[in-house]
């Protein structure tokens, strides 16, 4: 199972990794050739615009009729021959009065196709898709990462109160030294050791279950044993390690406390508020054979 978490593990963030440069590049690369486009569209412009050609103005001023000269105009009496030598000129070279159309010798630049399009379907379809393939990747990682994150929490939560054996994973050093006194017989010393330890370290119910243990075990004293464990059914616990002190203190009291009345009680309790657990699947069946009897 870990292996196949690990390889989506990389998966996913290979994805991501992929997708979101893919995008990038694409994203730049559009953007590039949109700044290109707009650049030369604006050189194109300027050389395309049309600019007041100097030689249509002179031919246009040279075209236009002239005063007469004042000679012309004052002198009444010129000579008749001189007026006919002229007009016998200008029979001769007939003058083209029509204005030669300007010639522009250069034509403006042309765009180039690629240019000229906007981005094409292919690209926004490209670019769609590594968008698509960036949070979805994203997204996945980031759940997965979530669920791994907040199961490890609850598990951490869980071992700091118990482990497989019932023991506290925080052993400090107040809890070791009374678990040295339980081993030189001083079971007295060990309970007011864990008693300290357990008004520092109220969570750690595992002590709580130690005194309750070396009272029951140890010294015999089942009253007191008895009185530890409904202390501990009064704390937050784990639902199975609830349901496993609820049977070992009906078992207590239906032994050696002689009172079968509350063992009964806290069985039908321990079966409708965890019918879930294994102890409480116990609990019923021993109800039953009550019930039966």
């Amino acid at each position: 199972m870990n292996a196949i978490k690990l390889i989506v593990y990389l998966v996913l963030l290979a994805g991501t990794l992929a997708s979101g440069k893919a995008f990038f590049s694409e994203y730049n690369r559009i953007a590039e050739e949109s700044a290109a486009r707009a650049d030369q569209m604006a050189d194109v412009f300027d050389d395309g615009r049309e600019r007041p050609n100097q030689s249509d103005t002179n031919l246009s001023d040279s075209t236009e009729p002239s005063p007469e000269s004042p000679s012309q105009s004052t002198n009444p009496l010129a000579d008749e021959s001189d007026a006919n030598t002229e007009s016998a000129a200008v029979e001769e070279t007939p003058q083209d009065t029509t204005a030669p159309e300007p010639e522009t010798s250069e034509e403006p630049p042309q765009v180039s196709n690629e240019l000229d399009q906007a981005p094409t379907s292919a690209q926004k379809n490209r670019i769609g898709l590594y968008l698509g393939c960036f949070v979805l990747s994203a997204v996945g990682l980031g759940l997965l990462l979530a669920f791994d994150l907040a199961r490890g929490s609850a598990n951490k939560s869980v071992d700091l109160i118990y482990n497989d054996n019932g023991v506290g994973t925080d052993s400090d050093a107040l809890y070791e030294q009374a678990e040295a006194a339980w081993a030189r017989s001083e079971f007295l010393e060990a309970i007011g050791l864990l008693r300290d330890y357990l008004e520092i370290n109220p969570i750690q119910q595992h002590a709580a279950i130690r005194i309750a243990e070396i009272y029951e075990k140890d010294l015999s004293n089942y009253l007191a044993a008895s009185m530890e464990y409904e202390e501990i059914l009064k704390q937050k616990l784990a639902p199975e390690r609830w349901a496993w002190m609820a049977v070992h203190l009906a078992n207590l009291y239906s032994g050696r406390l002689d009172q079968p009345e509350k063992a009964i009680s806290l069985l039908r309790d321990l079966v409708d508020r965890y019918p879930e657990t294994a102890a409480a699947a116990k609990a019923a069946k021993r109800l039953e054979m009550i019930d039966g009897s």
